[in-house]
C-alpha cells in the first residue's frame, strides 16, 4: 500500500497524540512501511503492552490505520499504517510550540536512522576505486543556498520527480530479483529555513563530499 498526500490535523487531541515522543517515533516507522505491534515493539526496544497502547491513540485519532490482517499460528496479526506521508495542522491550532517540538524531533529522528545505517554499512559501500573517479558511488554533502519558498517548494517536486526517474519501485526491484541487477541505495535528506549562519560545525570531510 502506497502512502500519499498530507493529512491536516484538525484538532487539539490529535496534536497532543502525535506530539508524544514516542509515538513520533512510531508514526515515522508507519509512514515508511505497515508493520504489526509485535514489530514495532521489536524495532523500538519496549513491550508489545506499550506499544499497544500507543498504537491504539494513534489508531483512535485517525492518523493511522489497520491495512490487513494476517493469520499466523492460529494469531491474528494487525498491520498498521500511517494515512498519510505528511501531517500538518489546521491554521486554528496555530502557533504550537508541541507542534514545533514534535517536528523538531522527526528532523532528529531523520539524522539518527541516517546514523545508525552508517554504522552498519558494509565496508564496500565507502571503498573506492580509479573507476569512481567519473562514476559516483556515493555521497555526503551540505548546502548552505538562496531562494524563495517557492524555489524550495519546485525543488522538492522536481527532486521527487528525479527519485521516480532514476530508481525503482520496490515492487518492480523484486520483480528484477538479484544477479547483481539492482543496488540498493540510501538517500537521507533533510531541509529547512536556516537564518543562523554564525555557526560553524567542524566535521570529518568524506572523499566525496561536496558543500
Amino acid at each position: 500500500m502506497t502512502i500519499t498526500g498530507v493529512y491536516t490535523i484538525k484538532t487539539h487531541d490529535q496534536l497532543k497524540a502525535i506530539a508524544d515522543p514516542l509515538r513520533t517515533k512510531i508514526l515515522m516507522n508507519l509512514v515508511k512501511n505497515e508493520y504489526t505491534g509485535q514489530q514495532l515493539a521489536e524495532m523500538l526496544n519496549i513491550t508489545r503492552n506499550n506499544i499497544y497502547f500507543h498504537l491504539k491513540e494513534l489508531e483512535k485519532h485517525e492518523v493511522i490505520q489497520i491495512v490487513r490482517k494476517e493469520e499466523k499460528n492460529g494469531i491474528v496479526q494487525k498491520y498498521y499504517r500511517a494515512v498519510a506521508s505528511r501531517f500538518i495542522p489546521d491554521d486554528h491550532l496555530l502557533p504550537s510550540e508541541d507542534l514545533i517540538e514534535t517536528s523538531r524531533q522527526v528532523f532528529m529522528e531523520t539524522l539518527e536512522v541516517t546514523r545508525a545505517k552508517i554504522v552498519n554499512a558494509p565496508a564496500s559501500s565507502f571503498a573506492l576505486n580509479s573507476s569512481h573517479e567519473t562514476k559516483r558511488k556515493n555521497l555526503t554533502a551540505t548546502y548552505s543556498l538562496r531562494g524563495s519558498e517557492e524555489s524550495f517548494t519546485a525543488f522538492i517536486e522536481e527532486f521527487k520527480a528525479l527519485v521516480d526517474r532514476h530508481f525503482l519501485k520496490k515492487s518492480e526491484a523484486e520483480e528484477l530479483g538479484g544477479g547483481g541487477k539492482v543496488q540498493s541505495y540510501y538517500l537521507s535528506l533533510v531541509g529547512f529555513p536556516d537564518d543562523d549562519e554564525d555557526i560553524t560545525i567542524q566535521s570529518s570531510i568524506s572523499p566525496n563530499a561536496e558543500s
